[in-house]
């Protein structure tokens, strides 16, 4: 998105510091992977209130997806030697997903909660806001409004098919229960039943929330570099700009410049999620800086050294987000395969069989768990994208005008930017688009395998 428009806005609105990960957090708090009062905003009393509650219901929620965990590999124990291999592999489906979501709460609240704090405390306090003062600017407020869309869309959506589960039984009218796992006890018996599956609901709640959690971060993360990727792309094309604001130039040198810049206004797809704004030149003449500083070369040292830092900026978060999710895609890459290939061939097995409600819940399944992987491997093909594009966003500056002062810059900004940045998993293998080809390709061929398994039992 690169529309360039004019800005009736009031500045101190538009440029507000605020929260980016609220909604987020939230999920998180929902799912245990997150201290409720991990900023320490509460004192006192109420301090150590909030953190018991906090304990007690982390505790809980580990007793209600380890529980349904172990019933599910005692039930693959019990019904191994049967034949009914879709009951098997259904079961087995069951048990990866409530063992990953009591990984991935211990690993963001036990294992790397001081890293994960650091990350989004330190993206908190540390983004630009805005671009630097040029013809034009960028904000975080298009950013921001994406990572509320995107974020929302993924937790709502597993939360509906996560309820969905839930209405199967309702709509048996059978007292079954969501999850068909043993249990020692008959759950037919009234208050044992309702137990039973307020855990079970539960249990869907939390992986719901675990599995959005991680992944709606890690879209948060990318959504926001791109954000903060944008500002720098505008900060280096109005770098010419920003310098003659501060040696004080006049309407008529400030003219020539846009005009020089302008052609580069008219290039497509600049930016990924900011909307460019121009500032009309009368507001730039009264904005401009009052420093004394008369000499070009200092002047845009200043500015050029402003880009610098943004630049380190985003390679620090980068890497702060690389180590924290680079182990968890590692082992998430195999369990989608996995996830894929099973619930496909239980939604196969159920399209045979009639059960449309089945089927449109494990559709449903198959949908969300294949767009989760789609996220992460977008959104890192994003990142790498953004960070090769350092280069063209400063050749956007009129630079031929001051060529002798600044080709010196220019050039050794463009040798270090030209390094890119790839998120990986687990530092194997890199995470984009062709990876989640791979992915899929890879599920299907062990659906065919699994497929042909059960034409063999049922001959």
């Amino acid at each position: 998105m690169n529309c360039v428009k004019h800005s009736d806005i009031s500045m101190d609105e538009k440029w507000k510091r605020r929260d980016l990960f609220g909604f987020i957090r939230a999920t998180m708090w929902v799912a245990s992977m997150y201290p409720w009062n991990a900023d320490n905003q509460k004192t006192g009393f109420l301090k150590y209130s909030i953190e018991l509650l906090d304990v007690c219901f982390e505790i809980f929620n580990y007793f209600v997806c380890g529980h349904i965990a172990i019933l599910y590999i005692c039930t693959i124990l019990i019904n191994y030697d049967k034949g009914d291999l879709e009951f098997i592999v259904n079961c087995f489906l069951q048990t990866i997903i409530y063992i990953w979501a009591i990984f991935m709460k211990l690993y963001f609240r036990r294992f790397q909660s001081k890293l994960l704090h650091e990350t989004i405390s330190f993206m908190n306090e540390k983004h630009q806001i805005r671009s630097a003062r040029g013809f034009t600017y960028v904000t975080m407020e298009g950013p921001i409004r994406f990572t509320n869309i995107w974020a929302k869309s993924l937790i709502y959506s597993c939360q509906v098919a996560a309820l969905f589960w839930l209405a199967l039984p309702i709509a048996y009218r059978d007292k079954s229960l969501p999850l068909a796992c043993w249990y020692p006890i008959d759950h037919k018996q009234p208050i044992v039943y309702e137990v039973i599956f307020f855990l079970q609901g539960m249990g869907q709640i939390q992986i719901s929330a675990a599995f959005t959690a991680a992944s709606g971060l890690y879209m948060v993360f990318g959504i926001l570099i791109s954000g903060q990727y944008d500002i720098l792309f505008c900060s280096l094309k109005n770098v010419l700009a920003t310098s003659y604001l501060e040696v004080g130039a006049t309407l008529t040198e400030l003219r020539k410049l846009q005009e020089a810049q302008s052609v580069a206004d008219a290039e497509l797809n600049q930016y990924s999620y900011a909307i460019e704004e121009r500032t009309p030149l009368e507001e730039l003449i009264r904005e401009r800086d009052a420093n004394n500083i008369t000499d070009f070369s200092a002047s845009f040292n200043r500015a050029f050294k402003s880009c610098i830092a943004q630049h380190r900026f985003i390679i620090a978060a980068l890497r702060k987000i690389e180590r924290f999710f680079n182990p968890i895609w590692l082992c998430k890459t195999g369990e989608v395969t996995f996830l894929v290939c099973l619930v496909a061939f239980v939604w196969t097995k159920s399209t045979s069989a009639n059960s449309f409600i089945r089927m449109l819940i494990l559709g449903q399944y198959l949908v969300l768990v294949l767009f989760e992987m789609f996220v992460i491997c977008y959104f890192a093909e994003l990142v790498y994208q953004n960070s090769q594009r350092c280069g063209d966003a400063l050749w956007r500056s009129p630079w031929q005008l001051c060529m002798r002062q600044v080709r010196s810059h220019y050039l050794f900004f463009i040798m270090n930017g030209q390094k890119h940045f790839q998120l990986t998993a687990g530092k194997i293998y890199n995470l984009n688009v062709e990876r989640f080809r791979s992915i899929i390709t890879t599920a299907f061929s062990v659906l065919t395998l699994l497929r042909k398994m059960d034409a063999r039992g049922n001959l």
